[in-house]
Formats: structure tokens, C-alpha cells, sequence
């Protein structure tokens, strides 16, 4: 507001539609001046207009000016003659309201209180419904705002006096209607002093329309008084409803019979309301008793912690349902049946499911949207009454029916409850088929909202797969979840077959909002590919002792998962790719435990901070910079630090505006010189960039060509791969390799000072980018390689690392010598001392070292 220009106020009144002439603007005005006009026209139009820019007005001119200029033109606005200014006024009295007291407590409450309060009252004698209407509205908005002290004298005694109105009909009803509306704001004490007494007088009122109001107010008053007091005082007078002579209070009496059972105790509802229900279920009124069959859903629903329900209600439920089904005028009712069928199977339990069968079919194969679709969001309730066994049979074919429905609200409310049903079923083969009716059900869907919802519920859905602490990671154990007992080798299963193609599906959307919503499950889908990283919370760079003394190291499934998205996306040609990347790891760091980011995903990230793409690089800095913080859960990683601080030196606007904000450490140009580069950071896994498109590093708008079928056969051969091999015939694959011996440690007596990073990626036993993070993502094989290339004989590395390096003859050099580069290119190498087999070997001809 402070930003407007001065005499914005009323710039919408110059778009009022009206005849030339007849409304003037003067836009040169103030806010202040220009509302005494518009206030004091003739015009019924421009007091419109200014009533209903009073309170952006009231911000504009401020507290003083408010209570001086504007609150009179308010007490005249009272009483104009136009309709329609009376009714906007009282539709605006409680913003207005808000702004006194948050401007001055003191004497903003006063001005509430004692201006606006009265002017509400007086127009709750108006004659117009309308305006009479507002005017309660604004009675009640203003009640709230009120000190308890304030309440009697302010509120209820108006109401009472209204109650009062022997000849005003529509004063009493009225009255009746505050009664149940100020309930909250009178309080316990005055509601059983004043309103239940005069709740219970209006229930004898000569006007049938004073009974009807007064029933819709039984459950408001009743959460404010005990129990003892509603059966002694509210329940007669409600029962008495029951049977008035007059239809239209009785239909009043049965749409607001459940919600004031819902106020009474569980145990104390069967006995207080069944009566009352089979009187009005009987009664010789059709709209009556078409009125409770509505409601005989809800209220069996009610009943769920009652001892037992009668057979009798469910009957007549029942044949409530076949009636529906049979008329296709009683649209409303099989609607109403469908709204309450979870509840009422939850309450009748899984031993009436053979009578309540017939109905569930003919309600999830309803003729209307409206009927399927609260079948839909209600299964899942259905399938936790019935049980994991009965989930397959029953449940779960109607389920996938609605996922292939032709109705899109019909399909996006199943999609909805997809992890619930899940965590219900419990049994991996109902599970499977679930998940494959689910990832059909995507690839026949061409609106992206539904596709978006799918997405937003994939973390929900992995969530079901997810480990629980305290369970154990041994690969096929029986890992015990809130599911109930399941194999860990079946839910990686499950989540490798289903799920990881589903996220892969949508993360290669077209829409950019469903990609991100995918994005936000990676850490989900992880937990369930790879559960060994997330047990118990472990870090897995040290090895865990199982109970038989042996160590034991992440799956297969950690490292393929992780390379996975490695390839597919940090090295995408996509920039897409690269920004999606970006947002996993988000995910990541928020819910995964710190090691699993570190581990396998910080060093790709670091390399984005080099993308060619602005868009890669300002998605980096917006997305990771809340975890830099001292609060963060990267504000003690250095590396990261010192990405984000060679980020902030680009030449890019944006990306420096975003970094600027947020008050990072101070970084060496030495931790800097040590991040990684992309170009030579690589591993195996690298040959492979997944996904082709543009590159972006041309054009960063431009199209983007996905190539999902590569992605597909190489998901189909990871699968076959799988399901080809054993546990027998998968080599150990231990994430990270065995610790480093002492002789190859950085600084330790058998190797020297570290180098340099351009020395150790010189260095001709080392690979380009190999380092303890990148250690993970190497096969164990590959480590034995190059270790046995390097050492004739590995024995003598315990026995180096456990000997003392002077016994040895090795005197440590302070000084590191730079030699002149091999011919075979191999880079430069320190002096440094050898054992005596490695001197042998660099001693041989050049061609038998490198064979």
C-alpha cells in the first residue's frame, strides 16, 4: 500500500460503466479528499464506490484520519436509502474492524465497540432480507473481536431483546440464528445462564419458522455446556422437535440430528438419538423421511465406538442404496450413500462386508461423476475395515477402475489415496498390481494436472516401501514396517519394477511443474531403491559389523541408482536435466541423511556451478542456497561452500544477486583450486549421458528433445539384469571400498607431503576424478586392478603400514621435486620414497610398465 501512487484510491471508479456525465474522477485528488466526496455524493454509485474501497482507504490515510473522517461518513452510510451501499457497508464492517484494533488496541477496541458494534445492531431491524442478512454477519465478526467481559452487555443483551419481538417474526428467527452463531464468543457460563434456557423457550414458539431456526442451533450451544446440562435441558426440547406437528421443522430436525449427536459422547449416542431417528425414518412425511435416509449414513458413521449398531439401521441403508439405483431421479441420495460408505463399513466392521458388497459394486459403478468419485477417495478406508485379505479381491478391482475412468475428478481423487491403499493392502502381489494399474493409468492421461497429482503422491506412494528404524539391513531379512512384516529383497523389487520407471516417466514430462513435483520424491524413491542407506541412519563409509563378524556394505542397487541419475541427469545434454538434478538433490539434503548427499551426490552437484546454461546455474544458487546457511545442513561442508563462493564471482546478474543475500563464510583460493571439474571429474559410469537434446549451451530456450525410448531399453536391460541374476552370481560391490592402508594415505611417512590437485591427477596409478566420494561409484573389481598394478605384492602394505618407516631406511622429504615429464605423457611425479617392489617396477623399460 505504501508503494500506490497518491489518488489511486478510486482509480477503479473511473471503469465504472455509466452514462457521460454522470460519474466524475478526478484523479489529481488524494485518497483522503477523494473519499469525502465520493462519501458525501448524491450519487448512489459513488458511495458505492467509496464503500467499497473503505478499508484500503483506512490503510491509505492511516489510524487518525480513519477515526476523524472516515468512521462518520460510515455512521451516515448507515442510513442511505440505496440497498446495496447498506449491504456492501455491513459486508465490510469486520476488515474495517481488524484495522482499528490492530492500529491502536486501546482505542481502536473503543471504536469498535462503541461505533461500529451499535451500527450493526440497528441494521439488524431492517427491513430488507438482505441487508438484515449482512448486519448478523457483521453482528457475529464483531462479537469475536470482543473481550469476554464486553460480551454480555454488547452482544447478548441485543439478542435477547430481538428474541423479544412478539410481532416480529423474522426478529425472532433471527434472534434463534444468533443464538447458535455467538454460542463461542458468549462462553460457557452465559451459554447456560441465558442461551440454553432461551433455546429451549424458542423450541415452543408459536411460528413454525422460529422452531426450524432454532433447530439448527442445538449442536453450536451444546459444545459449550456439559453433558449433564444437554440431557437435562437441550435433548427434551429436541426430541420434542421430533414430533412437531409441522413437516418443515421435523426435515430441520433430521438434517441437524447427526451433527448434534457428534457433540454428545460416543457411548452416549445410540441411546440418546436412535429413538429419534426411527421416528423420523417412520414418519407419514415423505420429505421427512426422505430427509433422514440421508442422513442414516452419516449417522451409523457416528456410531463407529458405539457397542453395537442395529441391524435394523443397516437394512434400511441398504435398501436406501437398491432404491437409488433403481430410480434415477434419486441422484442426491446414491450421492449421500457413496459419501458415507467408508464410514458405515468402518463401523459395521469386516463381518457385514457379505451384505455390503452388493452396494459397494453398484456405488463404484454409479451412473454419476459425482458418486464414483466419493467412492474413489473413500477405498482406502474400505480396504483398512476389510483387512489385507479381502483388500484383492474386493477392493482392488474397483480401485483400478477408477484409475482408468473416463472423468478426470473421478481419476485424480483415486490417484489420491493411492499410498493409503497401499500401506493397506500390505501384500506385494496386491502391491504390484496397484503400481502396474497406476503406471497404465499414466500413460493413457493428457491432462497434466492428473500427471502433476501423480507426482506430488509418488513420495507418499515410496514412503510405503520406505525401511522404519530399527530394522535391520540384511539383504532378505524380514524387515517389520507399520504395514506389517515384509521381505526387504520384495520391496526393492516392487520399487525397482514400478516405481523407478514411474519417476523416470514423469520426470521426462513435458510440463515443468510435474518434472519438479517428481524431482521432490528422489529422496523417497532412494530410501526404498537403496533401504541399506538409510537404516538406522548409518553412514556407509564405515562398514557394519553384522551379527556374524563379517562387514557389510550397501546393494548393487545403491550404486546403480545413484550412477543412474548421474548420467541421466547431472551429465544430461538436457539443461532440463541438469536443473532437475539440481532439485533431487534438494530433496536429498532435506530428508536423506547427510553421508547419502555427500557420498554420491555432492560432487556432481558441484559441477553445475560450471553449466554453460544461466538458467542451470541460477536454479543452483536458488535452490541451494537455504541449505548454506549456518542453520543448514550444508553450512558446514566446505566444498559446497566453496562452490556457491565461486558461483557468487560470475559475471551473471541474478546468480550474484542470490548469493549476495545470504552472508556466506570466507573460502581459500585453495579450497576453490580443489573443486572438482567436470571435465575431468569422470568415472566408468560417465560414458553414458542418458537423454539427448540441445545442449542449451547455445541457446537456453530452446526446444528440448527427449529421447525417452533409450531410456526405456536401458531400464528394460537393468531389469533383466536383475531378474537374470542371483545373489550367488552378483559380485560384492561394497560402497565405499576397504579403507585406505596407511602407505597410501595423504602425508603418511611412505608417501610424502599431499600434492597438489594437478599433481594427483597427473599421477599415472591414480585415475582421473578418483577420490573418497567418488569411491562409491567404482566397481570393487576395478579398486583390486589397480591396486595389484601398483603393488606386486599387496601383502607388504599391512606390514609397511604396521612397521615404522625409519626401521624401513625411508627418510621423509620436506620438499616435493618436480621431474620432467615421462615420453609416454604419463605427467609429472614428485621424488618421493618407494618400497623397494615399486622401485623395481618403475625401474623396468618403459613399455613393460605400461603393460
Amino acid at each position: 500500500l505504501k508503494g500506490r501512487p497518491p489518488g489511486s484510491m478510486f482509480a477503479r471508479a473511473s471503469r465504472v460503466p455509466a452514462r457521460r456525465g454522470e460519474v466524475e474522477v478526478e484523479e489529481n485528488l488524494g485518497a483522503l479528499d477523494r473519499a469525502r466526496r465520493f462519501g458525501t455524493s448524491k450519487l448512489s454509485l459513488q458511495r458505492l464506490v467509496f464503500v467499497q474501497e473503505l478499508v484500503e482507504c483506512a490503510h491509505d490515510v492511516g489510524y487518525d484520519a480513519t477515526v476523524h473522517y472516515l468512521l462518520p461518513l460510515v455512521q451516515n452510510m448507515a442510513s442511505d436509502p440505496e440497498v446495496l451501499v447498506r449491504q456492501s457497508l455491513m459486508q465490510h464492517f469486520g476488515d474495517l474492524a481488524g484495522f482499528l484494533i490492530q492500529s491502536d488496541p486501546e482505542k481502536g477496541y473503543e471504536k469498535v465497540a462503541r461505533t461500529l458494534l451499535p451500527t450493526a445492531k440497528m441494521l439488524l431491524s431492517e427491513q430488507a432480507v438482505d441487508v438484515r442478512q449482512s448486519a448478523m454477519d457483521a453482528f457475529v465478526t464483531l462479537a469475536s473481536h470482543l473481550r469476554p467481559g464486553d460480551c454480555g452487555d454488547q452482544v447478548l443483551m441485543p439478542v435477547i431483546s430481538l428474541s423479544q419481538s412478539n410481532d416480529d417474526e423474522d426478529a425472532r428467527s433471527m434472534a434463534v440464528q444468533l443464538l447458535g452463531h455467538l454460542a463461542e464468543a458468549l462462553g460457557p457460563d452465559l451459554c447456560k445462564q441465558f442461551v440454553g434456557v432461551q433455546l429451549e423457550a424458542f423450541c415452543e414458539d408459536q411460528s413454525f419458522r422460529v422452531r426450524k431456526a432454532a433447530a439448527g442451533g442445538f449442536a453450536e450451544v451444546a459444545k459449550m455446556l456439559s453433558f449433564a446440562d444437554v440431557e437435562r435441558r437441550l435433548l427434551p426440547a429436541f426430541e420434542k422437535l421430533t414430533k412437531d406437528p409441522h413437516w418443515g421443522v421435523k426435515k430441520a430436525v433430521a438434517e441437524n440430528l447427526v451433527t448434534f449427536a457428534m457433540t454428545m459422547p460416543a457411548e452416549q449416542r445410540r441411546v440418546c438419538f436412535e429413538p429419534m431417528v426411527n421416528n423420523l425414518l417412520n414418519d407419514s412425511s415423505r420429505f421427512v423421511s426422505c430427509a433422514m435416509l440421508q442422513q442414516l449414513g452419516y449417522f451409523i458413521g457416528c456410531l463407529e465406538d458405539a457397542v453395537s449398531v442395529p441391524k435394523t439401521l443397516l437394512e434400511q441403508y441398504l435398501q436406501v442404496v437398491r432404491g437409488s439405483m433403481a430410480n434415477p431421479d434419486a441422484a442426491d441420495m446414491s450421492f449421500h450413500c457413496a459419501f458415507t460408505f467408508a464410514a458405515v463399513v468402518r463401523t459395521m466392521g469386516s463381518s457385514e462386508w457379505p451384505s455390503l458388497k452388493a452396494a459397494f459394486t453398484a456405488l463404484c459403478a454409479d451412473a454419476q461423476a459425482k458418486t464414483r468419485k466419493a467412492m474413489a477417495a473413500s477405498c482406502h478406508i474400505v480396504a483398512q475395515a476389510l483387512g489385507p485379505d479381502l483388500v484383492e479381491a474386493e477392493v482392488l478391482p474397483s480401485f483400478e477402475a477408477f484409475l482408468q475412468d473416463t472423468q478426470l475428478e473421478v481419476r485424480m481423487a483415486a490417484i489420491k489415496t493411492v499410498a493409503s491403499l497401499l500401506q493397506a493392502a500390505a501384500r506385494p502381489a496386491v502391491q504390484r498390481s496397484l503400481l502396474q494399474a497406476l503406471m497404465n493409468g499414466m500413460g493413457k492421461v493428457k491432462n497434466w494436472r492428473c500427471r502433476h497429482l501423480a507426482a506430488q503422491q509418488l513420495g507418499p506412494i515410496c514412503l510405503v516401501f520406505s525401511p522404519r528404524p530399527g530394522t535391520q539391513a540384511n539383504q532378505g531379512s524380514q524387515v517389520t514396517t507399520e504395514e506389517g512384516p515384509g521381505s526387504m529383497a520384495e520391496t526393492k523389487d516392487i520399487t525397482w519394477r514400478n516405481l523407478v520407471p514411474l519417476f523416470l516417466q514423469l520426470c521426462g514430462d513435458g510440463v515443468a511443474q510435474v518434472r519438479d513435483a517428481a524431482a521432490k520424491s528422489a529422496s523417497a524413491l532412494l530410501s526404498a531403491a537403496a533401504p541399506e542407506l538409510f537404516i538406522d541412519g548409518e553412514p556407509s563409509v564405515a562398514a557394519v559389523e553384522g551379527s556374524s563378524g563379517c562387514s557389510q556394505q550397501p546393494s548393487q542397487s545403491s550404486n546403480d541408482f545413484a550412477r543412474r541419475l548421474i548420467r541421466q541427469f547431472a551429465r544430461g545434454k538436457s539443461f532440463r536435466n541438469r536443473m532437475l538434478y539440481i532439485r533431487m538433490c534438494d530433496s536429498i539434503i532435506r530428508e536423506a541423511p547427510l553421508h547419502v548427499f555427500t557420498e554420491f551426490f555432492m560432487r556432481p552437484l558441484l559441477w553445475l556451478t560450471l553449466d554453460p546454461v544461466k538458467n542451470v546455474r541460477l536454479c543452483w544458487a536458488t535452490v541451494i542456497l537455504p541449505h548454506l546457511r549456518k542453520v543448514g545442513r550444508l553450512g558446514q561442508q566446505r566444498m559446497v561452500l566453496a562452490a556457491a563462493v565461486r558461483l557468487r564471482s560470475t559475471l551473471d546478474r541474478e546468480v550474484h544477486r542470490v548469493l549476495e543475500e545470504a552472508k556466506l563464510p570466507d573460502v581459500s583460493e585453495a579450497e576453490i583450486a580443489e573443486l572438482p571439474d567436470p571435465e575431468t571429474d569422470l568415472d566408468d559410469s560417465d560414458g553414458d549421458t542418458g537423454q539427448e537434446g540441445e545442449t542449451g549451451s547455445s541457446s537456453e530456450c530452446g526446444n528440448v528433445q527427449v529421447r525417452e525410448a533409450s531410456d526405456q531399453n536401458e531400464l528394460l536391460k537393468a531389469e533383466d539384469a536383475v531378474e537374470s541374476s542371483s545373489p550367488q552370481e552378483t559380485p560384492p560391490l561394497p560402497l565405499p571400498p576397504r579403507p585406505v592402508p596407511q602407505a597410501l594415505k595423504t602425508n603418511s611417512p611412505l608417501q610424502g607431503p599431499s600434492l597438489p590437485p594437478a599433481l594427483r591427477n597427473a599421477s599415472p596409478s591414480t585415475p582421473p576424478g578418483h577420490d573418497a566420494v567418488e569411491d562409491g561409484l567404482v566397481q570393487q573389481r576395478e579398486i583390486e586392478k589397480e591396486l595389484d598394478e601398483t603393488f606386486s605384492d599387496r601383502r607388504l602394505l599391512v606390514e609397511a603400514e604396521a612397521m615404522d618407516p625409519t626401521s624401513l631406511g625411508i627418510e621423509r622429504r620436506e620438499k616435493v621435486e618436480e621431474v620432467e615429464p615421462s615420453v609416454g605423457g604419463s605427467g609429472y611425479l614428485p621424488e618421493v620414497p618407494l618400497l623397494p617392489e615399486a622401485a623395481e617396477e618403475l625401474a623396468a623399460p618403459e613399455n613393460e610398465t605400461e603393460k
